[in-house]
């Protein structure tokens, strides 16, 4: 079977990773940059769906913004954008790209979470309010798409070593985060990509709905 992938955000970090390990498993991977596909604009992805018709059995949702406020520093501004990039616009790929998977009877999606979809953390209010909402939305895609052949998941990296970690934490930061994660250390981009290339195989067979935390055992603590 010839497979396509979207994988958003693919530009660095672990999208570019997972993209990196598809393509070296024989996969044809769509690397839209921001131009091609601007998440922050509703109308740049219906464009991006228009133009690009062709089936897509593999969509990996990484993509995402994330801008510390404090909860009573919250702006309208950061909590909409927000919401836009890591919720509505993954939305609307999926319901442009999932009856392409239906009409192939099969179809495997991925959106990279996070433990703080799970964990509060301060200032990461509007962040961890999108990505409980997107586990949210793969969920229901599992429950209703299912029946097609089509499995959707979630992972929930912890603290992986990528260029929004390192902007939002100073090394004194980084440090402290290592001491609280069991193995000791942050994760690799490579190590979040090489199980994500796994779930959206078709070695994957039966687990769907389910959000996987990747973190090196954070959230047992």
């Amino acid at each position: 079977m010839h497979s396509t992938a979207l994988v958003t955000g693919a530009a660095r970090g672990i999208g570019r990773s997972v993209a990196d390990t598809l393509e070296a498993k024989g996969i044809r991977v769509l690397r839209p940059g921001r131009r091609e596909l601007d998440l922050a604009a509703p109308e740049s992805v219906a464009a991006y769906l228009t133009s690009h018709d062709e089936a897509v059995d593999i969509l990996v949702l990484n993509a995402g913004i994330n801008d510390p406020q404090p909860l009573q520093e919250l702006s309208q501004e950061n909590w909409s954008s927000t919401q836009q990039v890591n919720v509505t616009s993954n939305l609307l790929l999926l319901q442009g790209l999932l009856p392409r998977m239906v009409a192939a009877r099969y179809g495997r999606v991925v959106a990279v979470s996070s433990v703080y979809a799970h964990r509060a953390r301060l200032g990461r209010v509007a962040y961890s309010a999108s990505k409980a909402s997107i586990e949210e939305v793969v969920r229901s895609v599992a429950v209703e798409y299912g029946p097609f052949g089509v499995l959707a998941n979630c992972v929930a990296p912890g603290f992986v070593l990528t260029d929004l970690t390192y902007q939002n934490n100073d090394a004194q930061q980084l440090q402290a985060l290592a001491e609280r994660i069991p193995v000791g250390r942050l994760a690799e981009p490579e190590e979040i990509a090489l199980f994500i290339s796994w779930l959206v195989s078709a070695e994957n067979s039966y687990i769907t709905g389910q959000s996987i935390a990747i973190d090196g055992g954070f959230l047992c603590v």
